[in-house]
C-alpha cells in the first residue's frame, strides 16, 4: 500500500534529534509523501530544510491562527517573497473560536491574506478550523478558492458544512480522532466525504490515536486507516489507493 500523511508537524521539538527514525519508521508502514505544515512564518526555513533533506517529505507554509500577532499584517509580502522556494501549499493556516487569544478579528485578517495569496499562486491551502465554520465559509466567499482547492484538516464539523465545503472545492483529512469511540456524526461525515474528499492524517506529534502515547508519530497512520475501514466497511487497501488518489490530485505529488 501507498500512504500519504497529508498533514504533519515534523518541525516540532518532539522530534528533534530523531527525525530520520521517525520517517524511516514511517515509510516501513507504507508512507511515501509526508506534508509538513509550518505554523509561524519563522519556521519556514526549518519547513524547506526537512524537505530538501527527506525525499518522502513535501512542506507548506503559513501562520497558524494559534500564532498570529499584528507583525503577520504584512503575511502576503512574506509569502510572495518565499514562493518559489518549493512549497507545496499555503498552510498551516485558518480559523479558531476556542481561543481567547489572538483575537478572532486578526486570524480573519491573516486567515483571509493567506487565502487570498493562495488563490493568485494557485496553490492548494491547509486549513484548521474550530467553532468558526460559519466564518470560515464567510472567508473563502471573500477570497475565493484556489483551483487545486485543498483541505480542512482535522476535520470536525457536521455532514451539512462539509457538505458546502465540498461545493466550494474542499477535501478533508481526518486522523487519531478516527480511532476514538464512535460517534453518528463522525459516520455521517465519513458516508458524504469518501471515497472522494477524504485523506489520511496524523496530525503528528499531536492527536495519537487511542490507546498510544504523545508524542504521536506519522508511522501511526495505519492505525488511522485500519480505524477508516472500520467505519466505512471499505477494505484497507482501497482506502489507501483512494486516499493517496485525492492527496495527489490536490497537492500534484507525481506518485
Amino acid at each position: 500500500m501507498k500512504l500519504v500523511d497529508s498533514h504533519c508537524h515534523l518541525e516540532a521539538p518532539e522530534f528533534s534529534g530523531n527525525l530520520e527514525t521517525i520517517i524511516t519508521d514511517a515509510e516501513n508502514a507504507g508512507v511515501v509523501k509526508l506534508i509538513t505544515s509550518s505554523v509561524t512564518w519563522d519556521e519556514w526555513p526549518l519547513s524547506k530544510s526537512i524537505s530538501d533533506k527527506f525525499r518522502s517529505v513535501e512542506f507548506s507554509i503559513g501562520v497558524h491562527p494559534w500564532y498570529v500577532s499584528e507583525k503577520d499584517l504584512d503575511i502576503r509580502n512574506k509569502l510572495e517573497a518565499s514562493s518559489g522556494n518549493g512549497a507545496i501549499a499555503v498552510g498551516e493556516i485558518g480559523l479558531d473560536r476556542k481561543i481567547e487569544s489572538p483575537p478572532f478579528e486578526l486570524q480573519v485578517k491573516i486567515f483571509e491574506e493567506q487565502m487570498k495569496f493562495a488563490v493568485d499562486a494557485n496553490l492548494p491551502v491547509i486549513i484548521h478550523c474550530r467553532g468558526a465554520f460559519n466564518e470560515l465559509i464567510e472567508s473563502v466567499n471573500r477570497t475565493g478558492v484556489p483551483d487545486h482547492g485543498g483541505i480542512i484538516h482535522a476535520f470536525s464539523g457536521s455532514s451539512e458544512i462539509a457538505e458546502i465545503l465540498i461545493r466550494k472545492g474542499f477535501s478533508f483529512s481526518i486522523g487519531g480522532t478516527l480511532t476514538y469511540k464512535l460517534s453518528r456524526k463522525r459516520s455521517e461525515v465519513m458516508k458524504l466525504i469518501y471515497p472522494n474528499h477524504f485523506l489520511l492524517e496524523t496530525d503528528s506529534p499531536d492527536i495519537p490515536p487511542a490507546g498510544t502515547e504523545k508524542p504521536n508519530v506519522p508511522a501511526n497512520i495505519l492505525l488511522n486507516l485500519k480505524a477508516a475501514s472500520q467505519i466505512t466497511g471499505r477494505p484497507e487497501e482501497e482506502i489507501a489507493e483512494n486516499t493517496t488518489e485525492n492527496a495527489n490530485r490536490i497537492f500534484g505529488l507525481d506518485i
